[in-house]
């Protein structure tokens, strides 16, 4: 069913009974800014999801028009992950596997005999969480994708697609990942062992992953990535070898630690004096989250809501995360991609597409009436607002850029109203941190944009209200509940963590 935006205007329910209502419920407000202090720390437990569904819906709608990332296939993958570990924008999220679908031979295909072994792995991966019937890993596009992976799996165990494939870390971990989810191994447990050992084998003194792989590795000489580390943490709990994952686990808070701030840099050139970045941090996470260190992750989430646009922001770029800071600029489609998952606390192996709702859930702030974000003294309006598509910039990794000069896919209804408002940015460099493609894979995105984009803090006092997921509060309660208590809803500020558990 189509979800549109909901108004909340005017109650047709007595304030008396909107008071007894609210009594025999125990509810107080209508919204929270940010539940952290309610919600558990354990993985597992029902996470606070305005951030990330009001991440998925910015990023949602900058699918509708064409049903893909400016003909990006490992962006526009990473975005129907991304979808599905909310749960919500299931309809755009078909479309956009439709059209991945159509372009798989341009995405996997590097020549004869040559394939994009880190694409496959990843396309295998989508075909896996949204569980169709009709088309899976196996039937995908006309590709048996775990076929293709299996016959990349040499003999050393590393999973190349030929000699023009450069396979990275991504492409082993998400090679891994997508095998496990096939079954692969339990029906075919001495090559999916041998892909999984070459990950441990490749590990590094300190516990780290690298980026770069080698068939005969020297641990004492290799450096750990935060990025690499991430998706091979995962990989390893997806192939229930968590223990072997507890050092690179120690390495990721040693680093979160310095950082000082909850976030993680992508240290690629050897330094992890580099500021946070989303995509680095995201992965950390979905890392942190797979092995159980909640504390550590938690701070890594809390930063990930500071770079969120969030009610200061203009309201076509409410819920996008940004690279480095709250701006929805030419950078930030590819940070929310990758950080939706981390927002909503799911590893990639564990996401589960298949009952994700059509529509997207609208973002709602608590009022317009404030510069800092949070809601207006006296305010009692609440408003509904969706996010605009932001214009496109073309991509430039070469791994991922459709050849084809025409032909986008015909647009679908939209799931929700679209704002009118845009935002302008290009970067000068963007990478691909899971395809594995000749951009390395590096974390984050490397380069500046010119953006007109807007900034607006993801603070406690700044947070975007979790709505739409259902209809627990009708309009009219909610109506009666300001009126009650005459001061707007009640905000629950986030606790700050005072100390990490050892």
């Amino acid at each position: 069913m189509t979800q549109s935006v909901r108004s909340v205007r005017g109650a047709a329910v007595p304030v008396a009974l909107v008071g007894a209502a609210l009594l025999s419920t125990g509810a107080v407000g209508m919204a929270f800014a940010d539940d952290a202090s309610v919600a558990s720390a354990k993985a597992g437990t029902q996470p606070r999801r305005w951030a990330s569904e009001a991440a998925a819906t910015w990023a949602a709608h900058q699918l509708d028009s064409r049903s893909n990332a400016m003909r990006d296939y490992g962006l526009t993958a990473d975005i129907v992950m991304g979808l599905a570990s909310t749960g919500t924008a299931g309809g755009t999220s078909e479309r956009a596997v439709n059209w991945l679908e159509s372009k798989a031979d341009d995405y996997i295909v590097r020549g004869k005999d040559q394939i994009n072994a880190g694409g496959t792995a990843k396309l295998a991966l989508v075909a896996s969480i949204e569980g169709r019937k009709d088309r899976g890993p196996r039937n995908f596009g006309g590709h048996d994708l775990i076929a293709l992976l299996e016959k990349s799996l040499q003999e050393s165990g590393r999973v190349k697609g030929g000699d023009s494939d450069p396979s990275n870390q991504f492409t082993q971990s998400l090679a891994v990942m997508a095998m496990q989810r096939a079954g692969e191994a339990t029906k075919k447990p001495v090559e999916f062992k041998k892909a999984v050992d070459f990950i441990v084998r490749n590990r590094c003194k300190d516990g780290g992953f690298p980026l770069s792989l080698k068939d005969n590795p020297d641990p004492a000489s290799c450096t750990s990535h935060v990025d690499s580390t991430g998706v091979a943490v995962q990989a390893l709990y997806s192939a229930q070898r968590g223990e072997e994952a507890q050092g690179a686990l120690d390495w990721l808070t040693k680093v979160q630690d310095e950082q000082k701030n909850g976030g993680f840099p992508d240290n690629g050139f050897g330094s992890q004096a580099a500021p946070s970045n989303s995509n680095s941090t995201a992965l950390a996470v979905q890392a942190l989250i797979a092995g159980g260190r909640n504390e550590a992750a938690e701070e890594g989430i809390a930063w990930l809501q500071s770079v969120q646009v969030g009610c200061a922001g203009v309201k076509a770029d409410r819920g996008a995360v940004g690279w480095k800071e709250a701006r929805a600029d030419g950078l930030a489609l590819r940070a929310t991609a990758q950080a939706i998952p981390a927002l909503a606390r799911q590893p990639l192996y564990e996401i589960d597409g298949r009952a994700s709702k059509r529509g997207s859930v609208p973002v709602v702030c608590e009022s317009e009436g404030t510069t800092s974000g949070g809601p207006a003294t006296g305010s009692t309006a609440t408003e509904t607002t969706t996010s605009a598509p932001a214009t496109k910039s073309p991509s430039t990794d070469a791994t991922t850029a459709d050849p084809s000069s025409s032909g986008t896919a015909s647009p679908g209804p939209t799931e929700t109203a679209t704002a009118t408002a845009t935002v302008t940015g290009s970067p000068t460099a963007t990478s691909d941190t899971t395809t594995g493609g000749t951009g390395g894979g590096s974390g984050g995105t490397s380069g500046s944009g010119t953006s007109s984009g807007s900034t607006g803090g993801g603070s406690a006092s700044d947070s975007l209200a979790r709505t739409g997921a259902g209809a627990a509060y009708p309009a009219a309660i909610g109506a009666g509940a300001l009126l009650l208590t005459g001061s707007g809803a009640v905000v629950v500020a986030r606790k700050r963590r005072t100390a990490r558990a050892n």
